[in-house]
């Protein structure tokens, strides 16, 4: 079963996202002036349908309890319940007749890129986001914010990514890292389960992590150019499985 954490939410846009998915929200602060605003008073009657406590406050109050220098005038609490194990989310991946498809994210460093991949992710049908154990929480409310509630809408799991490779290849799905050497994503075969590896920012997948995967792929450039961002890497090999398991 998915485990909790507890989030902060800073961001009326990833707030609608997540009441119009159902997802549990716990209470929403306001700020007392803030009801002439359209999207203000959409998440008000949506919360008020779903019972979700919504708690008027002046906004001196609200930009204390603010964490990224937000001036956002609405501010929702919830706890995530999108972290799980990685055996336990393949068990229900199989029970329920869903391929795996997975990203392993090898150390990625800038919050704003695990934003971007988490919501490409979600938009393209990924079932798991594997990312190393920190002492950080991997998901927090800039997070959610960036991504626009993505990242409490798919599953993350936490896990070293060696460990990782080992019981994904054991359920028969295919780890392919991408990198500059690899084989043409597009000459390649997606179909079926499948993990991509994404390296770091600044130093790309580890040596150690490239000899315990099946297969290295890479995305054609022109010359001059080293390597893309890694959110775009991720939609561009994401969005061609999902091209390549349609036309199959």
């Amino acid at each position: 079963m998915p485990r909790q954490k507890f989030i902060q939410i800073e961001s009326k846009n990833a707030i609608l996202e997540l009441l119009k998915d159902g997802k549990p929200i716990d209470r929403i602060y306001i700020a007392q002036n803030a009801y002439k605003d359209p999207k203000t008073r959409e998440i008000v009657e949506m919360a008020h349908k779903q019972k979700v406590q919504v708690i008027d406050i002046n906004r001196r109050s609200l930009n204390r309890i603010t964490k990224a220098g937000s001036v956002e005038s609405v501010v929702a609490m919830t706890q995530a319940e999108n972290q799980w194990g990685l055996r336990e989310l393949l068990d229900k991946l199989y029970s329920q007749n869903m391929t795996p498809f997975f990203l392993l994210l090898d150390h990625l460093k800038y919050e704003q890129n695990i934003s971007a991949v988490l919501r490409t992710a979600f938009a393209a049908g990924v079932n798991g986001v594997v990312t190393p154990i920190s002492r950080d929480n991997f998901i927090t409310g800039e997070s959610v914010r960036i991504s626009m509630g993505a990242a409490l809408r798919i599953p993350i799991v936490e896990i070293g990514i060696f460990e990782a490779i080992k019981i994904l290849q054991k359920n028969g799905v295919r780890i392919m890292a991408l990198t500059m050497e690899g084989k043409s994503f597009y000459e390649t075969d997606l179909k079926g389960g499948v993990a991509f590896v994404l390296g770091a920012e600044d130093v790309g997948i580890s040596s150690k992590v490239l000899e315990k995967v099946d297969q290295q792929i890479s995305i054609p450039m022109r010359e001059g150019i080293g390597s893309l961002n890694v959110s775009a890497s991720a939609a561009v090999v994401c969005y061609e499985k999902l091209r390549q398991e349609v036309s199959a």
